[in-house]
């Protein structure tokens, strides 16, 4: 069995510790939630450029059956995925839900997948399920990867002062190795499902503690720092970006709006029938989207939706205070019946039971 140490601790983590930068533990994982603190946090996100260290699912693949394997049992058309490319992807099940949805990172002799947080054991179970004559091997890159997400409206210059024209060149899924003194590491920059441009940097563990502190020892003009995931958590919930609370195994690609990850057109995957016969039969029944709930002053982050008859009509998922919109926000699903209607709906707290109306908003709330 492989080795799940996640990549915070790692060396990467100890450079952190020197800095003064301690992991948290919550819900039985340990991340980074804050660097400074989260007021600090989400203005460098708004207004500068964040470094946030990924606390994602990694696992390598090798083997000349690699690429087609993937193809044959995820969303999207892998098959011809050319050498240093990425594409985004989907793990569904045998109902069509959704295990993970992954970036693949083609380098060609080997593939890298960044999954969301807390899938790295089930994603890695899964795909030895079913690789048989394959050739195909599967491990956990978190032992010897880190990947940093530099984002914010200064991230694009940023990431040019950091690397020169070969970054500002950097279009589309295109992935580019760039040495910097005496390390290297890669880049491709990532679009969310709301549109927002980020980088993801991949570099190799005692390289990827040169990078940190090439990039604090070079930020020039920019206002650049850490981010940790309490500030980062309002910056997606903003910007509509789904984590792992909203795509998992309850909901499937359609739900969730990412059908541009799903190929309709390249035969079977697991899941393939029942995505395709939802399609087909306009059989989809819930739908992503925001929602403002009226009480800001609530801490509760999930909630169940009823109808006035106490009905179950959907969930928020995540929610938190939003401090440019000065309101508490949430994502989450709703019965399509329910989403174009101008009435406010009824939420009561997964565990305080508080109840609270909320009003249904499109994404982003904030670009």
């Amino acid at each position: 069995m492989a080795n799940f140490e996640h990549p915070e601790t790692s060396l990467v983590r100890t450079y952190f510790e020197t800095l003064g930068f301690l992991p948290e533990q919550r819900n039985g994982e340990a991340h980074f939630y804050k660097y400074s603190s989260e007021k600090e946090e989400y203005r460098i996100l708004t207004q500068g450029v964040g470094c946030r260290l990924l606390p994602a699912a990694l696992l390598e693949m090798q083997g000349n059956d690699a690429l087609d394997f993937l193809h044959r049992i995820t969303t999207n058309d892998l098959k011809t995925l050319p050498a240093n490319h990425f594409k985004k992807t989907i793990f569904t099940n045998e109902k069509g839900r959704i295990l993970d949805r992954v970036s693949v990172l083609n380098f060609g002799d080997k593939q890298l997948l960044i999954g969301n947080s807390g899938t790295q054991q089930k994603l890695f179970l899964w795909i030895n399920r079913y690789i048989i004559m394959d050739d195909v091997k599967v491990q956990n890159a978190a032992e010897h990867h880190s990947v940093f997400e530099i984002f914010g409206p200064q991230a694009r210059s940023f990431m040019t002062l950091l690397c020169g024209e070969q970054c500002k060149e950097l279009q589309g899924n295109e992935i580019r190795m760039l040495t910097l003194e005496d390390f290297s590491f890669y880049v491709t920059p990532n679009i969310s499902v709301s549109g927002i441009e980020s980088f993801y940097l991949v570099a190799r563990q005692p390289d990827a503690v040169k990078l940190l502190q090439y990039a604090r020892m070079n930020k020039g003009i920019f206002d650049f720092g850490f981010v940790g995931e309490d500030a980062y958590e309002i910056y997606r919930i903003e910007r509509g970006i789904p984590s792992e609370r909203e795509l998992n195994d309850h909901y499937n690609p359609h739900e969730a709006k990412l059908l541009d990850d799903v190929s309709f057109t390249k035969g079977c995957y697991i899941g393939q029938e029942v995505i395709a016969r939802l399609a087909t039969y306009d059989k989809v029944q819930k739908y992503f989207c925001g929602f403002v709930l009226s009480n800001s002053e609530v801490t509760e982050k999930e909630f169940l939706l009823v109808d006035n008859e106490l009905n179950e009509i959907g969930v928020i998922t995540s929610s938190v205070f939003s401090p440019s919109l000065q309101k508490r926000i949430g994502l989450g699903y709703l019965k399509k019946d329910f989403i174009d209607g101008e009435n406010a709906l009824k939420a009561i707290g997964k565990n305080s039971k508080v109840e609270v109306s909320v009003t249904v908003h499109s994404l982003p709330f904030k670009d």
